[in-house]
Parts: C-alpha cells; structure tokens; sequence
C-alpha cells in the first residue's frame, strides 16, 4: 500500500515528461524542422570529451571564488576577548586568562572597579588558543564596533550586487570568455589588495571590489558549463560544478588551519592562484550557443567541428544549417540586433511570473546559504570543525541530488521545493527545542543546512533551464544581484539573537510553496529565444489547463 502513492506519482511525472518531449516534438514540426543547438548535441555528443575537458576548465574557478568569499570566516574570525587591565598596557603576550588580587573585574566588553563600570578603555586581550590573528583583533571589531564586522561579511555582497547587474548584462553582450576573463582578474586583485590593505575602510573596499568580481565569475562559468552539455546531462553539468565549490571551501578552512598567526598570507594564499585562469584567454573556447545567438556562425562552426573531431564524431554541415537558420529566424523577428536587459524578463506574461518567482527563490536559497556558513556556533565550538562539518554536508547532498533529480518522481520543480520546505520547517522549529537538547538542536541545524544546499543547488540549475539562452545571462545576473539583498542583510539578522533563524526559516516556506507554480523543465530542451521560452507556462491554478501544481 505504501508504494502505491509512488507509483502514482512515477507515472505522473513520465506521463509529463512524454507531454513535454512530445510539445517540443510538435513546435520543430510546427515551426518547420526547428533544429537547435540541442539537435547538434545529440550527433556531437551530450557530454563528449571536448565538452569534458571545457566543463572542468570553467568548474576550476569556483574553488578560488569560494575560497575568497567564504574565507572570510577565518580572516575575520570572532575572537572571544575581554578588556585590557591597566597593569596590561603596553605589555605583549598577555594571558586571556585574567588572575590577579586587584579589585578590577575584567568582562567581554567592559570592566568594574569598586562597583564602578567603565568601558575597555585600554583596548582588549583576544583568546589566540584557536585564532591567533585575524582582522577582528588587529582593528578591534568588536563591543561597539561589532556591527563593523557585519560590515566587512556584508560588503562583498554589496559588490556582488552591483557586479550581478554588469557581468549579467556582459556575459550577453561581449560573450561568456571574455565576461570569465575580466572579472578573474579583478577578482585576484581585490583578495591581493585586501592582503595588504593598511586599515578598516581600504579592506572593506576590497571585499567590495572581491565580490563584485565574483559574481561575473561564477556567472560566466555556470552558464558555461550549462551552454556546452546536451539536456540529458544538463542535471549532471549543473551540480557536479558545486563540488567544486565544495573543494574551495574544504581548502579554505585547510589553509586556515595551517596558517593560523596571519590572517594577511592566509588571505594572499585564497587569491593569488586565481591568477593561473590568465591562461584560459588562450585555451579557453566561447560558448557556441552565444555564438550562434550572435550570428558568428563561421566562429561557432569552427568550435562545432572542433569538437565533433575530439569526440570521435563527424556533424554535417547541413545539420549545422538548419540551426543558424532557426535561430537566424527566430532572432531576426526578436530584432537580432536589440540588446537584452533585465527588462527583457518581464516583457512577457510568462517569463515575467517564472522570473518573480524565480527571484523569490534566489532571495531565500542565497541567504540561507550564506549565513549558515557564516556562523557554525551550533555545531561545535571549535570553529573548524563547525565549518568543515558544514562543508562536508554538501556532499552527500549533491549526489543525493546527482541520482534523484532525473528520476520522474523528484524532477527538479518537486526537488527544490520539497527541501524548502524542509529547510524552513528545520529553521522555524530550531529556536524553540530548549538548549538542554542539544542533540535534537544539532540534528535540526544539519537538516537544515542539508535542505538549504540542495535547494540551492537545484535552484541554479533549474533557474539556467528556464531562461531562454538570449537573456539567460541577464536572467541569472539579475537573479544573483536580487539575491545579495538577502545576503547583505544575512549577517545583521544574525545580530537578532535567538529567534533570527525564524526570518530565514519563514521565507524558506513562502518560496517552496511559490515555486510550485513553476513548469517542470525535466525532459525539456533549453529555450534559445523568448519565444520559444514563452511557449512553456507557468501552471497558474486559475488558468483553464494548466498542468498539475505538483507536475
């Protein structure tokens, strides 16, 4: 009996993904043999060696920006501290341990004498049993100054904001390559430049330019790797690319845990590789499918034969054809020449609602994410092994995801919102188990950070297939700026105390339950222009016809 319901659901999601394969079936009928990028994947190779070795090229980088955004966690490591007695001025090593027969009663952020408070006057002594240096105690951010903390964790998001918006809109105009190129290197000359940075503002100005950089990376890339892979492999190509990321952030607290006494070469060690990716300006191809968007079709030939020679395979010319021409035509009644912006995503009705909803997701999925690598208080006391048990959970969560996301029964729409649910239903409940359950609170923050990875993980692939390829640039630039909102926020809602999870856990449960108006994009080809992606609904429940919420 208990099987029943999931077989029912296995036969739902055939029976969608059959509907979808045979609606793509009829538009190429009906649109005249429409052949796209897609069809030229099936004779080339879904996931060839060319594509193999591209896919790994620009998977590379998201060690490095990992590395740089989140290893922040070590270099401005929250020291425990406490104020420095008058006896103490002037004096290097002292003791955190404060014992002596004076009457003076030393505290985190003020002292007392003869019943007299007064503020930590004379600076403060830092506990260096873990850390022993980080910008926290070189430029004393704490007590008062604390929110400058949330600052310096705030302000790569502020530059990622801004960088959303440009990388997106260049990624469509000059191409992925160059896109990837530019903002490596400043991303490089950000992490340097906070290396040496003299004081608080000039390093805060480098976490800005940091983060501003990463956003055209981590865009260029993922669109790359998605552009390049056939749909059957599309799952694979969209989540294999966070282990990556996942290496990044193991290397991260690795490095940290070898270079403990100076947050300056800790930082000068997260940066200065990202330099090597200079060499892609020469091994590195463009995507062919923004080649072929862009009508430089002797370019995108080049690279097609290319890579049917590596992968063994021979591609016809007239195959090649049939798709300039469709996408030719298609471009030509679009006005092949406009310019795509984020305005483009709301021309139409259909696009508009998916990108609402869309930048709903991203506003959650990115927060979450980011402050629970911010703050791992709940795992352990030791914070690296609370960072690295919230690295090490992504894991198993990415190959949970790698062999259920093509199965009919989870798909991707049904995936992502089954853990955002979860996600919240984790967070909301978290600040209410008394601390005398410690077991029940650590179990419900790793079902937390679990559902929140996953979600995040699928949103990125799911939001890259819903775009069409001629604003899915501008689509995930303008979703990735939407979602640093969340994240510059992330480290000041921290501040709250107790019952700041509930924020997070709160909004988790409106975008599950939003993005089940979302298609289903399993079994789809990728959309190329706005037409073709307006032709898959969203499945409004008022509509006459709309498929299924849960389909």
């Amino acid at each position: 009996m208990g099987s029943q319901p999931q077989e029912q659901g296995d036969k739902a999601m055939e029976k969608l993904i059959k509907k979808n394969e045979k609606e793509d079936a009829s538009k190429a009928s009906s649109d005249g043999d429409r052949v796209t990028f897609d069809d030229i994947l099936s004779e080339l190779g879904e996931f060839g060696l060319e594509q193999k070795l591209n896919y790994f090229m620009f998977s590379l980088p998201y060690i490095m920006s990992a590395m740089q955004l989140l290893g922040w966690v070590f270099v401005g490591a929250n020291m425990s501290h406490r104020c420095r007695m008058p006896e103490e001025v002037g004096l290097d090593n002292v003791s955190f341990s404060y014992n002596n027969d004076t009457m003076w009663e030393s505290k985190s952020c003020s002292r007392r004498l003869d019943n007299v408070t007064t503020a930590c006057d004379d600076g403060w002594v830092y506990d260096r049993s873990q850390v022993e240096d980080s910008v926290v105690s070189d430029w004393d951010l704490v007590c008062s100054r604390e929110g400058l903390r949330a600052t310096v964790g705030a302000s790569p998001m502020a530059g990622y904001l801004v960088g959303g918006f440009v990388f997106g809109f260049l990624t469509d105009k000059i191409g992925r390559k160059p896109t990837f190129m530019i903002s490596n290197t400043l991303m490089a000359t950000g992490g340097l430049l906070a290396a040496v940075a003299p004081e608080y503002f000039s390093f805060v100005a480098a976490r800005v330019i940091t983060g501003f950089a990463i956003a055209g990376v981590e865009a260029a890339c993922f669109v790359m790797g998605m552009e390049m892979v056939g749909p059957s492999k599309r799952t694979l190509a969209g989540i294999v690319c966070w282990f990556f990321e996942t290496t990044g952030l193991l290397s991260a607290v690795a490095l940290a845990y070898i270079v403990r006494d100076n947050w300056r070469l800790l930082q000068t060690l997260y940066s200065a590789p990202a330099l090597l990716f200079l060499a892609y300006w020469w091994v590195a191809p463009e995507s062919v499918r923004w080649l072929v968007a862009r009508g430089r079709n002797n370019e995108a030939r080049a690279l097609i034969h290319r890579a049917a020679k590596r992968n063994g395979v021979t591609i016809g010319d007239e195959l090649i054809a049939d798709m300039e021409q469709t996408i030719n035509k298609e471009l030509e009644e679009e006005s092949s020449s406009k310019t795509y912006t984020a305005v483009d995503l709301f021309r139409f009705p259909n696009l508009r609602y998916k990108t609402i909803i869309l930048l709903l997701c991203w506003l959650t999925c990115a927060s979450l994410y980011y402050v629970l690598l911010l703050d791992q208080s709940e795992l352990s006391d030791d914070k690296y092994l609370g960072f690295l048990i919230t690295a090490a959970v992504q894991l198993p969560g990415y190959v949970y995801v790698i062999f259920t996301l093509e199965r009919p029964a989870f798909g991707r729409k049904r995936s992502m919102c089954m853990f955002l649910i979860l996600s919240g239903l984790a967070l909301c409940s978290h600040p209410f188990v008394p601390q005398s359950y410690p077991k029940i609170r650590i179990g419900l923050s790793v079902i937390g950070r679990f559902a929140a990875n996953c979600s995040y993980t699928i949103l990125n692939l799911f939001s890259a297939e819903q775009f069409p390829t001629v604003v899915r640039g501008v689509g995930m630039g303008f979703a990735v700026v939407v979602s640093r909102i969340g994240t510059m926020l992330a480290p000041y809602i921290l501040l709250l105390g107790t019952y700041s999870p509930c924020i997070f856990g709160i909004s988790a449960l409106l975008s599950g339950f939003c993005a089940l108006l979302l298609p289903e994009t399993l079994g789809r080809q990728m959309p190329e222009t706005l037409q073709d992606g307006e032709r898959i609904e969203i499945c409004l429940p008022w509509r006459k016809g709309s498929k299924n919420l849960v389909e």
